[in-house]
């Protein structure tokens, strides 16, 4: 599962209302994440393979 985040448009591993894989708290500005099936761009460890 993936998670996009709206104002830089990086897509995160993880899922709305909890963690992305690098450790972004997805409940903090809900508004800013939306759920996605997009490609994964997130860099950081815990997001990529």
């Amino acid at each position: 599962m993936a998670v996009k985040h709206t104002p830089t448009e990086e897509v995160h591993r993880g899922y709305k209302g909890g963690t992305t894989g690098c450790g972004f708290d997805t409940t903090e500005h809900p508004d800013h994440w939306i759920s996605s099936n997009s490609v994964i761009t997130c860099k950081k460890n815990g997001c990529k393979d």
